[in-house]
């Protein structure tokens, strides 16, 4: 049975002030521990931070490192652009020097044509002057023979006249001897012709 009274009140009294202080000292722990697990997640943070923090240098490093091979990619790209250009216009200058050049083969294959015909004219005509001279050549040969021939006939006929004249000049001796006879004293006889031959 329940007890009444100022007994029984004061029993219940410690009981609720038993209970307060449970649940204050369970309040306490409750804060305790969040405390606890606060300065735990302050703790994770810290280091999160701190990693963080890391991984902002290491970024600004790398960052930087990047923009310094920006830079000389940057010097590379112009100087590579400048090389291009310098390129570009040897190119048009090849191309132009190309041109000329065919232009100049297609002249000089016009002019060896040309050249050509007139070396195989001139073929032509050396071989028909070549057939000429072969032919002049038989002729002069021929000439040369008769000439040999005439030579020996005018010696011979020039022969045959110096005898004649000796042999006239023989018979015209003995009426010459005489004449001398008769015209020793008053004209001188002339000489024979035929002893200056």
């Amino acid at each position: 049975m329940m007890q009444r009274g100022p007994r029984a009140s004061s029993g219940k009294w410690r009981e609720k002030g038993g209970l307060g202080s449970r649940l204050r000292r369970g309040g306490m722990k409750v804060i305790e521990k969040r405390a606890l697990k606060d300065e735990e997640k302050m703790e994770l943070q810290e280091i999160q931070l701190k990693e963080a923090k890391h991984i902002a240098e290491e970024a600004d490093r790398k960052y930087e490192e990047v923009a310094r091979k920006l830079v000389i990619i940057e010097g590379d790209l112009d100087r590579t652009e400048e090389r291009a250009a310098l390129a570009e216009s040897r190119c048009r200058e090849m191309d132009e020097q190309s041109r000329l050049m065919d232009q100049n083969l297609k002249c000089l294959s016009a002019a060896e044509e040309k050249h050509s015909q007139k070396e195989d004219k001139c073929e032509e005509e050396i071989k028909i002057l070549t057939d000429k001279l072969k032919e002049a050549e038989t002729r002069a040969e021929i000439a040369e023979k008769w000439v040999a021939k005439l030579e020996k006939t005018i010696d011979l006929e020039d022969k045959l006249k110096c005898t004649k004249e000796e042999h006239l000049c023989t018979q015209r001796m003995p009426d010459q001897t005489l004449l001398e006879r008769n015209e020793m004293s008053s004209a001188p006889i002339p000489p024979c012709l035929c002893s200056s031959l």
